[in-house]
């Protein structure tokens, strides 16, 4: 039963939000084309798949329990601390949508001064993290579109940051998307 009660700990973990009331928050406008929508909607939409398939499935497999499954906690747990710091290093800046927040400014520091999507390399870690823990291997297909989603996404950014910050061409210049030195 670990793999089940860790796996309950990190979702917790990640959807889970303690908010210092103190600290001001961003309400500014976001804007986003019906495209753009539909592209965030279908990410999150296969990522909660993903959450609600891998228990499923582990318990359908008859609940696995090896020593391998903990490199896929670990890797979960990687994601959600790295999904918290990059989140944490956008501050205002972060989004829910394509469209960068206004006024935009370009987050290079911490973990976006090596990688462009540090957030989103966090969320495919544990898009196959999730799965790999759980032994739920037919969910490992919805890790797969999830990444196809993400990288869709990632395309889709890129371009608007493009368009609303010109240092954006020089930073991504000197940046990996997601992985440091590979990609």
């Amino acid at each position: 039963m670990w793999p089940l009660a860790a796996y309950v700990a990190l979702v917790l973990a990640l959807f889970v939000r303690f908010d210092d009331p103190a600290r001001p928050r961003h309400h500014g406008p976001l804007v986003a084309s019906v495209h753009d929508l539909r592209v965030v909607r279908r990410q999150h939409r296969v990522f909660y798949a993903l959450l609600v398939a891998a228990p499923i499935e582990w318990w359908w497999r008859g609940r696995p329990a090896a020593a391998h499954q903990l490199l896929g906690a670990l890797l979960f747990l990687g994601g959600v601390v790295g999904y918290r710091v990059a989140g944490g290093t956008l501050g205002a800046q972060l989004s829910p949508l394509i469209a960068p927040r206004e006024p935009a400014r370009l987050v290079a520091h911490g973990l976006y001064g090596r990688v462009r999507h540090p957030m989103y390399a966090a969320e495919l870690a544990m898009a196959a993290g999730a799965p790999w823990m759980l032994a739920a291997l037919f969910s490992a297909g919805l890790a797969a579109v999830f990444a196809a989603v993400v990288l869709r996404r990632m395309r889709l950014e890129e371009r608007a940051l493009r368009e609303r910050l010109p240092e954006y061409v020089a930073y991504a210049g000197r940046t990996s998307r997601i992985i440091p030195y590979v990609y």
